[in-house]
Parts: C-alpha cells; sequence; structure tokens
C-alpha cells in the first residue's frame, strides 16, 4: 500500500510537471493563425501611420560648364513627402565662376540656400495613356538666395579687386519630367524660368537642370 502511494504520489508530480510545461508552449509558442493575426495588425498600423524617415528623401543636381566660361554648379537637397504627390525641401548651391576672357582669369563664387515645393500633376503616363511609360510631370516652384560678387556681377564693366558681395533673391518657377528609378528614387529634367530683374542675375531664361533623388 505504501508502494501505492508513492507511486501515485510520483504520478501527480509528473502530471503538474506536464501541465505546467505545456502552460508554457500555450503562452510563448501560440498558434499560427495568432501570429498572422498579429502580423496583419502590425503591417496595418505601419500603413496607416507610415515612418517619417520613410517620406525623408535626399538629392541635388550637378553642373557643368566648360570653355570661355567655366562654370561648376552642386546643389545638394533634403525633402519632405508630405503625400505621394506633394512634398517640398531645402538645399544649398554652390557655383564656381570663371571668365577665361580676362588677363589673368576673373574667378568667383555664389552660394546660398533655397527653398522649394513640387506637386506631382501626373503620376505616370501609363494611368492615362495607352503606353508602359510609367514617367510623370511636377509642377515646381523655388526661392533662392545668392551671395554673389559685386565685381563681376554688380557692374557692366567690373573691375577686379574692387566692390563687395551682395544678395540677389531670385523666384523660379516651371516643371519638370520624373523618371522612377527605383521605388523611391528618381531622375528629374526640370525646366524653369528666372522671375525677376536680369541685371544682375546669373540665369539666363529657360534654365535646365538635371536632378537625382533617392
Amino acid at each position: 500500500m505504501g508502494q501505492h502511494m508513492i507511486m501515485d504520489e510520483h504520478r501527480g508530480q509528473k502530471g503538474l510537471w506536464l501541465g505546467f510545461a505545456i502552460l508554457l508552449v500555450l503562452l510563448f509558442f501560440p498558434f499560427p493563425d495568432t501570429v498572422r493575426g498579429q502580423q496583419r495588425e502590425r503591417k496595418k498600423e505601419k500603413k496607416e501611420r507610415p515612418e517619417i524617415t520613410k517620406r525623408v528623401y535626399f538629392g541635388g543636381n550637378l553642373g557643368l560648364q566648360f570653355g570661355t566660361i567655366t562654370d561648376i554648379m552642386l546643389s545638394p537637397m533634403v525633402g519632405y513627402r508630405f503625400t505621394p504627390r506633394l512634398n517640398a525641401g531645402v538645399g544649398f548651391t554652390y557655383e564656381y565662376y570663371q571668365d577665361n576672357t580676362w588677363t589673368p582669369k576673373y574667378t568667383t563664387s555664389l552660394y546660398g540656400p533655397r527653398v522649394f515645393a513640387r506637386y506631382l500633376v501626373i503620376a505616370s503616363f501609363s494611368n492615362i495613356l495607352p503606353v508602359q511609360y510609367n514617367g510623370g510631370i511636377f509642377f515646381h516652384a523655388e526661392y533662392e538666395a545668392l551671395n554673389m560678387d559685386d565685381n563681376y556681377f554688380g557692374t557692366i564693366n567690373p573691375t577686379p579687386g574692387e566692390g563687395g558681395r551682395f544678395w540677389m533673391n531670385s523666384w523660379l518657377i516651371g516643371g519638370g519630367l520624373r523618371q522612377p528609378i527605383s521605388r523611391t528614387g528618381s531622375i528629374n529634367f526640370l525646366l524653369l524660368f528666372y522671375l525677376g530683374d536680369d541685371t544682375y542675375t546669373p540665369y539666363s531664361n529657360p534654365i535646365f537642370r538635371l536632378e537625382f533623388s533617392f
């Protein structure tokens, strides 16, 4: 009888440990349907509230001109997508300018900040035309402040070594063609027009730009 009591006690302990193990499995290893349901909820939350980092993009444009006038322009930018069609951003422009008609050669630098807004009018031509082309068209507006050398841009007959520097405020408007190269990246071809007095501006209408964004 004593042996039967000991065996029953062992069976009770084994049953207790077995039940505890099953409970742990249920707690830490949920059923596949539960896991899939949790994954769907997480995806839904991400879709409803996208991460801010996914809305931020970087890019810029590079301009090169050689010959009588050497003009090298670098303009990085950072933008934010408010909606799939509307985005805006800021950038900074630096331009190295050299006039080779002078003896010695006249060199100067132009630099300053810019802000822009852009609206995608046509997201993809394939959505409105019977063509397999995913490029789109956007409207672009920009304000730029450039710090320029009065020695060259401020007078009709500049004299190197005299004068100072001044700020020129510019409004540029136009549009462009957006060619996607990845899910978020694109190559943009811009056609812009300078609005304002053309006495001191370095721009000559129309203005063409090649821009990359990612």
